[in-house]
């Protein structure tokens, strides 16, 4: 993933942007300059053929030659930096490059010619266009560079290959002292070069300052998108605001084929609304919520890490303390969200509906959140509720939430115990063409502990997960923190504090690394959701089912998942 370099603490946010994206945007600007200097080269060959009699034979096949062979570089160049290739260096290589083929041009002269026909060619006019075309370059150490090497060279052929081969008296224009002025006049010529792309880029940020004043969300930076679904995209962005402190944040905002939706607006704005609601160290919290010009947007914590889906993908089956860490962060967090009531004490009766291993973030120093409240109902929201609709993840559903009847917080427990047992196994314990068997009175036979499937797994990890599996209600584990102290009475090597911890950080930071290494095509770029959750055309699709007892629960569906299955 790309990132923001930082060149000082106190470099204004806008400049480092800007400087960014002149750095992203070299690779391109280098392929016009080799494109531009093809074509010319390509030009002067054809001429020299024009001017075949009077430069003469050997001199204008020379020409031809240096043309050739720099035309021939500059669009093999073209065509490799626009597949993607580049290094800075080329920068620096390319204009000691292009000051050479004027001083080429200086020892033809002075071969086939003379020195004094050689030090008064218009070609060495075309010294100071190409410091100038370094300037261009956006690169005021590129500009000074140019500058001080085209002098450095006229001087050096001046004095070593010219100036031997003058007659006495030597002509005035010709003499060392104007020779060296004249070097100086090109050392100049960069200096000015230099200031020029100075006060282009001053320019540039005041102008991106001046924009920043009059822009609704000028406090986030957009950078790049983490993940898109089927009606919400989401940015890493930094929150700035001028004189302000940054802080990375992850935005989420509405598609603008939606923004004229009343009905999603509504409820993007809900989620947020029962997000900020929210404020415990294992859910994602949510910073903010607006309107930027023609959409809406979300702010919320930015997790460094991968989910929990991811993580399984490239680490297969965790080690059960791990999996006992990760229970234990999130019985907690369930617990809160379960007893949560409003300022004025009335319980919300909240319930997620969505504990999943894509909605579980892991930190690279081992924090595990829990994100995406999209589909979360609670008793103040009965309003928006859709009669006969239920709404969930297929293979992650409780037995009375898939059948439309009145559910609670320990519909979230069986989705974690269904994650958790397939966090120990690597498998989904119901499979997209068992989702249905959840419908059934009685749990089916595969409904097995994770021991069965993976043996080394401990009989009180075993007992844990399947207290969170039991068919009937009554018989559930009933809340989080209970799930939370039998996993905390774990000891030796299975205790999730602090060796879950420990084991989960370093085994993020390997599948991170290993992220790294991988080359990421751009179709996965649009879909990857690893930071936040975003809900996205996924491999689970979102179950859309008819009850009696849908309304009376106050079901209310995914906003982005209704739109799709609808």
């Amino acid at each position: 993933m790309p990132r923001l370099h930082r060149p000082g603490r106190d470099t204004p946010l806008g400049n480092q942007l800007l400087a960014e994206h002149l750095r992203s945007d070299a690779a391109a600007r280098e392929a016009s300059v080799a494109r531009f200097n093809s074509g010319i080269c390509g030009f002067f060959f054809v001429s020299v053929l024009g001017l075949w009699s009077s430069l003469g034979e050997a001199r204008a096949l020379c020409v031809m030659a240096l043309c050739a062979i720099y035309s021939g570089y500059y669009g093999w160049l073209a065509r490799v930096l626009k597949r993607g290739w580049f290094h800075p260096a080329i920068c620096w290589f390319n204009v000691c490059l292009e000051t050479s083929a004027v001083a080429w041009l200086f020892l033809f002269d002075i071969l086939f010619a003379d020195a004094e026909q050689a030090l008064s060619n218009p070609s060495a006019v075309l010294w100071s266009a190409i410091v100038v075309l370094a300037a261009l370059r956006s690169n005021r150490r590129l500009a000074l560079f140019a500058g001080f090497l085209v002098g450095a060279e006229m001087l050096l052929l001046y004095f070593f290959v010219a100036l031997p081969r003058m007659a006495e008296p030597v002509p005035l224009m010709f003499t060392p002292p104007l020779m060296l002025q004249r070097a100086i006049y090109y050392c100049t010529t960069g200096v000015l070069a230099a200031l020029m792309a100075r006060h282009v880029m001053r320019g540039a940020e005041a102008a991106l300052h001046a924009i920043r004043a009059k822009d609704l969300l000028g406090k986030y930076f957009l950078h790049e998108r983490l993940g898109v679904g089927g009606m919400a995209e989401v940015f890493r962005a930094t929150y700035s605001p001028e004189g302000g402190f940054e802080k990375v944040v992850a935005i989420k905002r509405i598609l603008p084929a939606y923004v004229e939706d009343e009905d999603f607006v509504m409820l993007f704005r809900r989620e947020a609304e029962l997000g900020s609601l929210l404020n415990h160290p294992n859910i994602v919290q949510v910073l903010d919520v607006g309107r930027f010009g023609d959409t809406y947007f979300m702010a919320m914590e930015h997790i460094e890490g991968l989910s929990l889906r991811e993580l399984l993908k490239s680490q297969g089956p965790l080690p059960p303390a791990v999996v006992a860490y990760i229970g234990a962060e999130l019985g907690g967090a369930l617990d809160y969200v379960h007893r949560r009531t409003s300022s004025d004490g009335v319980p919300l009766n909240l319930v997620h509906r969505d504990v999943n291993p894509p909605n579980i973030l892991l930190s690279r120093i081992g924090e595990v959140k829990l994100g995406d409240f999209g589909v979360a109902r609670a008793a103040i929201h009965v309003r928006l509720t859709r009669v006969d609709r239920v709404r969930g993840k297929l293979g992650y559903m409780a037995p009375e939430q898939v059948r439309g009847e009145s559910f609670d917080g320990r519909a979230d427990l069986f989705a974690l115990g269904l994650t958790l047992h397939e966090a120990l196994t690597g498998q989904r314990v119901f499979q997209r063409e068992d989702a249905s068997d959840t419908v059934r009175k009685e749990p089916p036979s595969f409904l097995v502990p994770p021991s069965v499937v993976r043996p080394e797994v401990p009989p009180a990890v075993d007992a844990a997960v399947m207290g969170l599996l039991r068919w009937p209600v009554v018989e559930r584990t009933p809340r989080g923190q209970v799930l939370r102290e039998q996993l905390c009475g774990l000891a030796g090597e299975l205790a999730p504090y602090p060796h879950g911890q420990r084991e989960l950080a370093r085994l993020v930071q390997a599948a991170l690394a290993r992220q790294d290494r991988t080359p990421v095509r751009s179709s996965e770029l649009e879909t990857r959701t690893a930071h936040v959750s975003v809900r996205a055309s996924s491999e689970e699709p979102t179950a859309v089912l008819s009850g009696p007892g849908a309304a009376a629960s106050g079901q209310q569906g995914s906003p982005d998942g209704e739109r799709r299955e609808e």
